[in-house]
């Protein structure tokens, strides 16, 4: 990527230059803070906060807007429209196309290109080299690139139809994907409008009309401690069993042990501070002794009662245990296990086809990196006008 990158070049089909010959190069500045009147103006302001926007091709909206004013008094600078942005440090590696003239802060890079070099082609590249990018990044607390490395980095460069050529083949695989996943984020919607209706009686399943009883959560589930199937060390490695937490993490690593697996699943793993609950189907040990592990009791169906558990409006407000003293004493009304059996049912297909469209998507990421590797390094060509005639 940088130059005097004399084996890469030999082994690539095209020519490496340097990326300020192609492109102008800048960057961008943070406005006075204090100033309410360089704040909230026209002119859209790409910043950390919209990290969240970016390895997602066009942005074109931001958290933060600055005013004329505000870009007058400071170094921050508007790029225009189809400019490719790079943020180098807090995220490194990220990137974007402005789908608007926008200004940026410190924390990006920002290129304009020229007639040599197409900016989406130059946005796919950069995507390809983000570990890259990750990896050479330095500072031992906050991660950045420096100036320097951007004046000497080198991009490879086809010709400007055959950067045109590879863009569109990955523009057309992120479109697909844009498409999936707003078809899973459907798909989770309806699943949520389905919990909130047969989960609590407002709708009833076809042939179900018996009353539901009020119960305590603590008598749909029995509790175990975790002390039995602490894991002893958390040096992880890639293959075993795996070691939970009920957080957001869930799976933490892998574990070698073979002593104190807990395998009378599927349970219900529940972190004992924050409430946090996973439904777990497979063998495992436990990281932490916060954790409870929760059965279902007779007549009770264990993956309706945690799709319940999700519902519970609980608010967390101090540090303490919570399994015996509240939350097990928490009443809900229940159908009888017939009912929740059939609920349990419709849930599982839902889940279903939420499962299809994630296992989609994962081999539909899977072509796209494989056809960036194949495309930004010249193993495959596309074939061109010109290599047509």
């Amino acid at each position: 990527m940088t130059a005097g990158g004399n084996a890469r070049a030999q082994s690539l089909p095209w020519n490496l230059v340097a990326l300020d010959d192609v492109a102008a190069r800048g960057s961008g500045h943070t406005p006075n803070k204090k100033r309410e009147d360089y704040w909230n103006g026209s002119i859209p302001w790409v910043s950390l906060k919209d990290t969240f926007r970016l390895d997602q091709g066009l942005v074109s909206k931001t958290t933060e807007t600055i005013t004329r004013m505000g870009l007058a008094n400071s170094s921050a600078v508007v790029h225009p429209m189809g400019s490719v942005i790079l943020l180098r440090d807090a995220g490194i590696g990220k990137s974007a196309v402005l789908g608007a003239d926008m200004a940026v802060s410190q924390h990006f890079m920002a290129w304009s290109c020229g007639p040599r070099l197409d900016n989406w082609y130059l946005y796919y590249y950069l995507q390809y080299v983000k570990p890259e990018l990750e990896r050479i990044s330095n500072g031992s607390t906050i991660k950045t690139i420096g100036l320097e490395y951007f004046r000497q980095l080198e991009i490879p460069l086809p010709a400007t139809e055959e950067q045109h050529l590879i863009a569109e083949a990955l523009r057309g695989i992120d479109d697909l994907i844009v498409t999936l996943e707003r078809m899973r984020a459907k798909k989770r919607e309806i699943k949520q409008g389905v919990m909130q209706q047969l989960l609590t009686g407002r709708t009833r399943l076809p042939g179900f009309a018996e009353p539901w009883e009020l119960k305590r959560i603590g008598d749909l589930l029995a509790y175990e401690q975790p002390g039995r199937y602490l894991v002893s060390s958390t040096e992880y490695s890639d293959v075993g069993t795996p070691v939970l937490t009920a957080g957001k993490t869930f799976i933490l690593g892998r574990t070698t042990e073979r002593c104190g697996i807990y395998n009378a699943v599927p349970v219900i793993i529940f972190d004992d501070f924050t409430t946090a609950s996973k439904l777990v189907t497979f063998p495992f040990k436990a990281k932490s002794s916060a954790m409870k592990i929760l059965s279902a009791r007779s007549g009770v169906n264990l993956r309706f009662a945690y799709e319940r558990m999700q519902l519970i409006d609980y608010s967390v407000v101090d540090h303490k245990r919570r399994w015996i003293a509240e939350y097990s004493k928490i009443e809900v009304e229940v159908p009888d296990d017939v009912e929740q059996r059939a609920i349990a049912s419709v849930l599982d297909d839902v889940d279903a086809e939420v499962n299809k469209l994630e296992a989609r998507l994962a081999k539909v990421r899977a072509v796209k990196t494989g056809l960036m590797q194949q495309l930004l390094t010249g193993r495959t060509r596309l074939p061109t006008k010109v290599s047509a005639g």
